[in-house]
């Protein structure tokens, strides 16, 4: 057995993560409220509890802060649709209905959908998306979707294009003047979408 202890954390690194995660939070409260451009690193500061040197400490600059706040919102949305009950064993609609609930939330819709392309790129912000999601939306295809597409296509691609699909449906849905309506009428697009990629019942059971 092994007598190893491990590493104690000194105060002042203790010290620093805890202003860090302050940080973040106060800017997620900001960026999610009041959006990238209505924010200030001395409002964040003063939430946080500390300095704007304290920020600058932490993070290069507001878009840095503002990539570790998209971060921690796209990895928390893709575990709380992995979360939902009963999801491995049930249809694409389950799955495709949690992301759409999941997605209309102030956090995502601000951060993820509406600022993240414009102040990170598209590219950074499908990279990120990707790191988070990729590995749920291959065990999704790989139960649901048809074995000839997963055979010519390959599910790492199939992953990608559909996270396409869904980023640019919620983009859609946040910058709608009439978010709800508009959910409707791209949900039923996307239904039938996962349909027709889908494997019958019989083939997805044998």
């Amino acid at each position: 057995m092994s007598t190893e202890k491990k590493p104690v954390k000194r105060l002042r690194d203790v010290h620093a993560e805890a202003t860090r995660v302050a940080l973040t939070a106060a800017a997620r409260r900001r960026f999610s409220q009041m959006g990238f451009a209505g924010t200030s690193l001395d409002d964040v500061a003063s939430d946080a509890g500390t300095t704007k040197g304290a920020v600058y400490h932490h993070f290069k600059d507001k878009k840095a802060l503002f990539r570790a706040v998209y971060e921690e919102v796209s990895q928390e949305l893709i575990a709380a649709i992995a979360a939902t009950p009963g999801l491995a064993a049930s249809s694409g609609d389950v799955a495709l209905h949690a992301f759409l609930v999941h997605a209309g939330e102030a956090a995502c819709q601000r951060v993820l959908f509406m600022d993240g392309p414009m102040v990170l790129g598209a590219a950074e912000c499908r990279a990120i998306d990707t790191r988070y999601s990729l590995g749920l939306l291959n065990h999704l295809i790989e139960s649901q979707v048809s074995p000839d597409l997963l055979v010519s296509t390959g599910i790492d691609a199939l992953s990608k294009m559909l996270l396409a699909v869904l980023v640019e449906s919620a983009q859609i849905i946040a910058s709608s003047p009439e978010p709800e309506a508009t959910m409707v009428g791209i949900k039923q697009v996307l239904n039938r979408m996962i349909l027709a990629l889908s494997a019958p019942q019989e083939a997805r059971g044998s």
